[in-house]
């Protein structure tokens, strides 16, 4: 099924409300902090490429909203930013109303961009 959108603020449009200042917010955050990355619309989500790699993918849910980061160590490597949220290997989940504070995402996109760029 395709979906209703094909950019990034469509997606945003079709986020429910409860939803969607904090992945408005997380939009343009991961803009700021990488305005080189290129905007996609894959698998139904917004993701974001380094340098040809995904820096970053992020969708809502019903109960939560996720970002997920294609890499099965970058999260683990911001060590406790982290607590108080419910992550995997490569993807941290978050309520609409306790989004991701700019310096967790900050640590979490450095990590994998320096992945990607092999730092």
């Amino acid at each position: 099924m395709a979906a209703d959108f094909d950019d990034v603020p469509g997606y945003l449009a079709t986020v429910p409300e409860s939803h969607r200042a904090a992945l408005e917010a997380l939009y343009e955050q991961i803009k700021e902090l990488y305005p080189e990355a290129t905007e996609h619309i894959k698998w139904s989500q917004p993701l974001f490429k380094l340098d040809g790699d995904t820096l970053c993918a992020f969708k809502a849910f019903k109960n939560h909203s996720s970002l997920g980061v294609w890499s099965t160590s970058a999260l683990s490597r911001v060590g406790d930013l982290l607590d108080g949220y419910d992550h995997a290997e490569s993807t941290v989940r978050f309520p609409p109303d306790k989004p991701l504070p700019k310096k967790v995402l900050e640590a979490i996109l450095h990590e994998r961009a320096k992945e990607i760029r092999g730092d």
